[in-house]
């Protein structure tokens, strides 16, 4: 039988290849002037060299470069017409979303030139019967993803403010309702498996953790009840969003030195990248995906002893919460809106961490977590907290309609306080030592991470079998 890592590396190999040889090809005849450099230095001697940076699932994304001169560089995504971050292997994911992703990011990179990079071109490849899509942008001076200093536990207090106002520029154009919709049905297929593991979880009453007695406790009408209305909530079209605005999808300066956790890049700089999930959706999903990882970050620092490295976490949670809101209401959003807004942030920040961290694994082996019972531990606290701000947003029986922005905020807060605190408790009654704190591995192997790669080993795909 043959190893599917080789299989994996092979694949990769051969389509960066291809890659390398098309954009040569078309940069030989482009009137873009960067593409002209490049093919002019290629003509005197010198090669496009080609670094892969993520991927492997639904695309592979790269640096290409000429060797000796650092501006001629450009990124490069070739995607896929699958997407294996999804458990269901026939579903389809369309490549015009590789066309929408090129549409949005030439609007935001106008409106936003500091927090968006420009595409370049969008080029169909066909190799083998295999139909993909080659974007290029502009090549980004900030290549760290956010998430590392989360993990860090010590966060640049720029980023926050600079990220809700690029968030409430997008969700606030003017923006076809159909935009990018085929990207859909690849992503509701996850909320029929989430129902269907809800459904029998609740009748069979065989709690295997925290997170399935709480089920347990709530019962099927309210637990189906409360992940219906999510699953509801994703048909709405508020505005045009990203879709997939998560802390590793946000790319900032790279910290000057890995061992000074506290030090970061001179200018505050970031880019939002991985626009191919844009499309007409919730108004909260956006924000709420860019808290998800943070929270779960602070529960897996209050495991290790680190509550310190957690007030920083939680500056940058109540920045973008407050920063966003405020860029809403000067948008024209009225109070009573932008009250309806940031509760629809708790149920996506919920969502992501029931539905994502909790069933589905995702990003959880990057959590900064020292053993695998820790990171089982944290999985299980996202689960518990995932469900409760569920309810939060989707349940006025939980909590009422009519509520403040203030309130919101403060119920929210207090639900993420409650599960960090009762982790703190959890490691002082097992008398855990407190464990050195660590800058994240990522960085230290200067490595990018893709939404596959938080999911899928190439040796674990147990959940698709």
């Amino acid at each position: 039988m043959t190893d599917p890592l080789i299989e994996i590396e092979d694949d990769k190999q051969k389509k960066t290849e291809l890659m390398k040889r098309v954009f040569a090809e078309k940069a030989a005849s482009s009137s873009v002037e960067l593409f002209q450099r490049i093919d002019r230095a290629c003509k005197e001697g010198g090669k496009i060299e080609a670094v892969t940076l993520s991927g492997g699932y639904t695309n592979y994304s790269y640096k290409l470069f000429v060797p000796g001169q650092p501006d001629l560089a450009v990124f490069a995504k070739l995607s896929f017409e699958y997407a294996l971050w999804n458990p269901d292997k026939n579903a389809h994911y369309d490549l015009q979303r590789t066309v929408c992703e090129y549409e949005v990011m030439s609007k935001m990179a106008e409106k936003t030139p500091e927090c968006v990079v420009a595409p370049l071109a969008c080029y169909d490849i066909e190799d083998e019967g295999q139909k993909m899509k080659l974007l290029v942008t502009e090549w980004s001076k900030a290549d760290e993803q956010l998430c590392n200093q989360f993990i860090d536990g010590a966060v640049d207090t720029r980023i926050a403010p600079k990220l809700a106002s690029t968030l409430a520029t997008l969700h606030t154009i003017d923006f076809d309702p159909d935009f990018n919709e085929q990207v859909k049905p690849c992503m509701l297929s996850l909320f029929d498996q989430m129902i269907a593991y809800v459904k029998i979880t609740c009748e069979e009453l065989k709690p295997k953790d925290r997170t399935e007695k709480h089920m347990v406790i709530l019962g099927s009408e309210l637990m189906l009840k409360t992940v219906e209305a999510n699953l509801a909530d994703c048909s709405t079209r508020d505005c045009l969003i990203h879709s997939d605005s998560h802390a590793f999808n946000i790319i900032v300066e790279a910290k000057p030195s890995i061992e000074e956790l506290e030090n970061f890049g001179p200018n505050g700089n970031f880019v939002l990248v991985d626009w191919e999930m844009c499309m007409a959706g919730p108004k909260g999903r956006d924000v709420g995906l860019a808290l998800s990882f943070p929270i779960g970050c602070m529960v897996a620092h209050a495991l290790g002893g680190h509550l310190d490295a957690n007030e920083s976490i939680n500056a940058f949670i109540i920045s973008l919460l407050d920063s966003y809101a405020a860029c809403m209401s000067e948008a024209g959003k009225s109070p009573e809106e932008v009250a309806s807004i940031i509760r629809n942030v708790t149920g996506w920040v919920g969502c992501f961490q029931f539905l994502a961290f909790y069933f589905l694994d995702v990003q959880m082996v990057d959590f900064p977590c020292e053993t695998e019972h820790d990171r089982k531990y944290v999985k299980d606290a996202m689960g518990v907290l995932g469900l409760k701000l569920l309810r939060l947003s989707y349940d006025t029986d939980y909590f009422p309609e009519g509520a403040t922005t203030e309130q919101v905020k403060n119920m929210f807060l207090s639900l993420v306080e409650e599960e960090v605190t009762e982790t703190a408790h959890e490691r002082l009654m097992h008398r855990r030592r407190r464990q050195p704190r660590k800058s994240s591995m990522l960085r230290a192997s200067n490595r990018r991470v893709s939404d596959a790669m938080l999911n899928f080993s190439a040796r674990e795909l147990s959940i698709t079998e």
